[in-house]
């Protein structure tokens, strides 16, 4: 998911995105929008106003606290997307799924062989990576792939130009600096990071501690990458977000038909007229 500032405005507009297997999902901090292609060919748009609880609460301030808010907010909105025929990307039975399905598998009973133990760091750094490898085969074996990329071209071209154009988002780069791809890596580190502390301080494996551990992760991964999208230039920035441009460039996103770049910035077209009818016309990027 990407969060987009866009500057000329009194209050500058907080843009998420989200890859279906039919199209793509927008949110704003008020409203989300979502264009899906049809199976008779055409584009359905639907859209509508998000809940305002975690607003009223200010939970977004607070440190660590407002990434979960952030995705449990983003998440709320998935079952009126899907009534209106958004498809989240779903594990297919393709062979290659099957294999990395039964490879994590495999390798995780290997993990726990108790002759055979890794140090505890390692061993979880490599239980992170297996659990995530069947998600990440099924993802690019899903046309969710082509609408990651049309996601990322519609948003980067209307942060070049403040506009909504076909011309500028098929220039525009496939990858975005704030993916939510980018918070797989640190992550993935905090958590084999936490779960080796936990493990050493309870002398145990806890799945309790392993909950708490991977929502801390995931938080604290989240104030990373936002901290680097705020820093872009600096050297910790580059290394933090090293790892999710790769994921970007050779698994989760792939060069998008016409067709779904279309699918892309109908669900942004819509989005912004939702916040111009509210806020009135923004102002063009400079």
């Amino acid at each position: 998911m990407e969060e987009s500032d866009t500057g000329g405005r009194t209050k500058r507009t907080r843009i998420g995105g989200m890859a279906l297997e039919n199209g793509v999902l927008f949110q704003s901090e008020r409203f989300w929008s979502m264009a899906v292609r049809r199976d008779g060919g055409g584009i359905e748009v639907a859209s509508g106003e998000k809940s305002a609880l975690p607003r009223r609460l200010g939970l977004r301030k607070i440190p660590m606290l407002r990434g979960l808010v952030s995705l449990s907010e983003s998440a709320a909105v998935l079952p009126e997307a899907h009534a209106h025929g958004g498809q989240l990307p779903v594990l297919m039975r393709s062979p290659g799924v099957l294999a990395s399905v039964l490879a994590s598998t495999l390798g995780t009973l290997a993990l726990k062989n108790p002759k055979k133990r890794l140090p505890p760091l390692i061993e979880e750094t490599v239980l992170a990576g297996l659990a995530l490898l069947p998600s990440l085969v099924a993802l690019r074996h899903s046309n969710a792939v082509q609408y990651h990329a049309a996601e990322h071209k519609s948003i980067n071209a209307y942060e070049a130009t403040g506009a909504v154009d076909e011309e500028g988002a098929q220039l525009a780069r496939a990858e975005h600096a704030r993916c939510g791809s980018n918070i797989v890596g640190p992550a993935l580190a905090l958590m084999a990071l936490g779960n080796t502390v936990s493990r050493h301080a309870l002398g145990r494996q806890s799945q309790l501690a392993r909950l708490g551990v991977g929502l801390l992760s995931l938080s604290g991964a989240m104030e990373m990458i936002q901290w680097a999208s705020r820093n872009p230039r600096s050297l910790w920035s580059k290394l933090l977000t090293t790892s999710g441009n790769g994921l970007q460039t050779f698994i989760t996103t792939r060069e998008p038909t016409g067709d779904q770049l279309d699918v892309g910035l109908a669900a942004l077209q819509e989005l912004l007229r939702l916040e111009t009818a509210v806020a009135g016309p923004p102002a063009a990027s400079v």
